[in-house]
Order: C-alpha cells, then structure tokens, then sequence
C-alpha cells in the first residue's frame, strides 16, 4: 500500500475493495519508496491484511520505566477495563507522560487491534512512541481526525472517488468502519466535545458500531471540558457509574437535562454561561462520577509533584492613533460576537480578520517583550494563532534581537513547513536559536531539558523557557495547550499574556482566562482555576474604570 501523493508508476492501482493505492510487485521500486505505508498506519495494516502478514509476537525486553506516579495510573486502567467498564478518562496535567500510559496499559490488554486517533502533528511522534513503550504484539492504526473516513466503506458510495469533505459526511452519517478495533485511543479527547462536528460523528460510529462489539474507549486530556455540556463523549463512562441508560443522539438541552437526572445542577448566568464559582457542586460531581470512580482519573501538578504554572500580564501601550484603531476593530469583534448591544452590521469572521489585521499593530511590543526575556536568559516560545501574525512576528523579534546586540535567530513552525517542522524545533530546543514562533498547539516539546532530542542521545538546553501569549481570541482549552508546550515533564515555565488596556482585548483576556479557570476546576486543578479566575478579576477590576469597556 502507498501513501496519498505518490507519482503515476506502472503497477500501481486503486485497490477495488479496500479503496487504497496499492502496488503489486517483489519489490518496491526505487521511485515509490518514498511513499511506502508508514509503521502503525491504516496503510500498513491493510498491506499486512493482503500479505497475510501475521501479528509479530510479543518482544521479550525489560519494559520502559515509569514515573511513580505513573504505575497506579495504568493498574487503575486495566481494572477499569477487567471490571467491564466502557473506557476510561486520563484527564492528568500535560507533560505528565499521558502517552506513555496509556500505550503501557493497552499493551496489557487482550485486544488485537489498537486505533488511535490524534492530531496529524502528533502522529509520529505517537508511532515512535508505540515502537518505544510497546510489546510488538498487536496491531496500531494512527490516524488524525481529518483522515478517520478513510476507515470507512459505504454499501453504494465509493468514498475514495469522491471529494474528501463529500468521503467524510457520508462516512459519518452511515459509513460502517473496515476493522472491528479492540481498543480506541483519542488523544486530546476534547476535540469531540462538539457532538455535531463530523469528527464526532465520525468517531461515534467507530466507538459504537451498529454491529459487533464496542471497542475498549481510552480518553486522554489535559483540558477535557470547559462546562457540562461539553461531558458529552464520557457519557457513557457517566451511564456506567450512575448504572443507567446513555442519553443517545440528543440536542444540548436534553443531554443537560439527563444530566440534572443525575445529580449535576449546570446554572448559568443572564447570558448563558457556566462558571464553576457558581457551580461547586457540579465540579464536585465531575470529581465524585469520573475521578474518584473507577473510570477516570485526574490530579493536580501539585499532586503529581510538578511545578506550578506562573502567570504574568503584561499591558502594553499603543499610540493615541494606533490604539484608537485598534479598539474599534475590536469593538466591531465584540458586535459580531454578542459581547455588546447593537446591530450586528460585521459577520464574525469579517470582524476576527479586522482584529488580526489590527493586531500587527502590537506586533512590535510583542517583540519587545520577547527581547526582554531573551535578554534575562530565557528561551523564549510565542504561540499565535494566525499564520500573518507568525511572518510578521518573527520578523520584528529578529529586529529586536538584533538592535540589542541579541542573537537574533528566529524559527517559525507551522502548517506550511511539514517537513522541515522538526528540524525547526530541534534547532530551539538544543539552543540554536533563542525563540520560536508557532501556531501549531499540540503535539510540540519545547520544555528545558528534553531527553534525547536528536535520537542520538543529545539532550535539550537546560535554559528556562518563557511562553509569550499575545492573542487571546480563543477558548479555556488552547491557552493551557500553548502554556504546556513549555511546561511539562517536570519542568517550569513562565506564561506572558500580553494585552492593550483600555481596549475590549482587555475584558475577552479576562473571559478567556475564566474559561480557561474553568477548564482547570473540572480537570481537577483547583489551585490553577483559582489563580486563573485572580488574574481575570485584575483585568475586570480595571476595565470597570474604563468607559471603553462595559462593566
């Protein structure tokens, strides 16, 4: 089997059942090897399939040590699995080996075939972790969400002619999957929170087919929700605790519904949102129905002895004219968006490009920031979540750099760059250059110390790494991604979140960092959502003197 790209060759063709390109010969030509069906692939199973190649046996090795905290985390995995529980939620802190866990347990199980799910920057890194922590005696598929279609047949559409987006409705809505898996593990779980996403659906048809048995379900997440709704995929972990029925294909109010017949409360405020101040017995209920039970875990760094994230906002100020330009295309945002009364005269996309193009307006403070750090011996990671404002950062931080006599090297990583992502990140990692701009928020080591970055023993700079936040027009989950690109396995990082005062930047910093309190209060991080929700009041405290923003 070959993978998507390969070049027009003689010998190769669609395979009629199994819808992949496939090569039939002795040996793979010189020209095709570059496309050959990677290890652990969905590829690479079929090939196996066709060649009637056997599941290697088990390799007989001293097996990869774990954390101590990590051994009770894979026995309780296991035993939820031998107690006949439908799967399990790892909702640890990132950096804290979750990976690692998790392939160990499912290596213990009675189960051929293994399917994981992960974002597509994430999958070698899992493929050369399954080499790593594996026994070698079953079968892994790694796959990322946009590619699950492929694992499905249709009894009269021929997914692999159609256009992808077409391949995957019709997959979600009554695709039936190839291969019965054992077990099921999705990475960064809270990527299905929204039910009605293809993804979803996608993966509610893997997780519980219409035929055959239901595949053992492994659910990792650091950020796993940011309000009750959002506890939809562990419904059926929830069903098993409470001993009733799962809520099915039900809308957002009958699946809060059937929650309060189970003890949740969900109150909201005037404009609909879930805040876990007012909502302590809900959190409590997340903590008493899936990590005190026998189907979840989660703990606090505190807990696992890691280090406490800290937390830094940093106001910048604009020019009388720059901010002026700057507030309105956030005023327009803040329309388009529900934040203020008034006509909705900017559609929401249309308002979020007018705050990116005013955001270059920041671009040079940001860059003086990262200067600053640099110059107090840091190596310095700035998340951004558009591609514009990476080019543009890295230009004005190299700038920067280099007005100040800093080494004024800058390496940027991003969706364009695929092949060279890795090398990019190694060059930052073994301090070859100072700073790294990025919007990629998964799946990406950046912490001091990393062991073995090059595969040739070569260990990461022990130099403190900081994290520069300079846009904030996201969710509770992906600050906290960003923030454990740096913080993690043990090691400490300073967060930077840099904003104009007196600007509706200032009170949406201060929603995010709410989300993001709730977020850490359901992850069973009570002393970070307390932390997030100080800081979010600073922010308050000074936007309700500020006519700008309404209290």
């Amino acid at each position: 089997m070959l993978t998507t790209g390969y070049p027009p060759y003689p010998g190769v063709s669609r395979h009629a059942k199994w819808g992949l390109p496939v090569y039939r010969g002795r040996r793979l030509p010189h020209a095709l090897e570059g496309f050959a069906a990677p290890r652990h692939s969905w590829e690479r199973l079929v090939q196996d399939v066709l060649n009637g190649v056997p599941p290697a046996q088990a390799q007989e090795r001293k097996p990869p040590a774990l954390r101590d905290y990590q051994r009770p985390r894979v026995e309780k995995m296991r035993a939820a699995y031998a107690a006949g529980a439908p799967g399990f939620l790892l909702a640890d802190p990132t950096g804290s080996g979750k990976t690692a866990m998790a392939i160990i347990t499912v290596c213990g199980l009675p189960v051929k075939t293994v399917l994981v799910v992960t974002k597509l920057s994430v999958v070698p890194a899992w493929r050369a972790a399954i080499d790593f922590f594996g026994t070698g005696a079953q079968r892994w598929v790694v796959i990322n969400p946009e590619q699950m279609w492929r694992l499905f047949e249709h009894p009269w559409h021929p997914l692999a002619a159609l256009p992808v987006d077409e391949a995957a409705a019709i997959a979600a809505q009554s695709g039936v999957c190839r291969v019965g898996f054992g077990a099921v593990i999705t990475d960064e779980s809270h990527i299905l929170a929204d039910p009605t996403s293809i993804r979803s659906r996608l993966h509610a048809r893997i997780v519980r087919p219409a035929q055959g048995e239901r595949p053992w379900w492994l659910r990792l997440s650091a950020t796993p929700f940011t309000a009750p709704h959002e506890t939809k995929y562990v419904a059926d972990l929830l069903a098993h605790v409470t001993g009733g029925e799962e809520p099915g294909d039900v809308d957002r109010s009958e699946y809060l519904e059937w929650l309060r017949e189970r003890g949740f409360e969900v109150n909201v405020d005037a404009g609909g949102r879930w805040h876990h101040v007012d909502n302590a017995h809900d959190v409590d209920r997340v903590k008493e129905l899936l990590y005190d039970s026998a189907v979840g875990a989660s703990s606090s760094p505190q807990e696992l002895g890691l280090p406490d994230q800290v937390r830094e906002l940093r106001p910048v100020e604009l020019s009388v004219e720059d901010r002026g330009t700057y507030a309105k295309a956030w005023r327009e945002f803040r329309r388009a968006v529900g934040l203020a009364t008034g006509d909705e005269d900017e559609g929401r996309q249309a308002a979020l490009r007018r705050v990116q193009r005013a955001s270059f307006l920041k671009v040079p403070h940001v860059a003086s920031v990262v200067a600053d750090l640099v110059a107090d011996g840091y190596q310095v990671a700035v998340p951004t979540w558009y591609l514009e404002t990476v080019h543009a950062l890295c230009e004005h931080i190299a700038w920067e750099l280099k007005s100040r006599g800093l080494p004024d090297r800058v390496v940027d990583i991003t969706g364009e760059d695929v092949g060279l992502r890795e090398r990019k990140r190694r060059a930052f990692q073994l301090g070859r250059c100072l700073v790294v701009v990025f919007n990629a928020l998964e799946g990406i080591n950046l912490h001091a110390g990393e062991r073995n970055v090059d595969g040739e023993g070569t260990n990461a700079t022990s130099t403190p790494r900081a994290t520069v936040v300079a846009d904030v027009l996201t969710g509770g989950k992906r600050p906290l991604q960003a923030e454990g690109r740096t913080s993690r396995d043990g090691q400490h990082a300073l967060a930077v979140y840099v904003y104009v005062p007196g600007t509706t930047e200032e009170a949406w910093l201060a929603r995010m960092l709410r989300s993001a309190a709730n977020t850490q209060a359901l992850a069973r991080a009570s002393a970070d959502a307390r932390a997030l929700t100080e800081l979010a009041d600073q922010l308050d405290a000074h936007a309700g003197a500020v006519s700008e923003v309404p209290a």
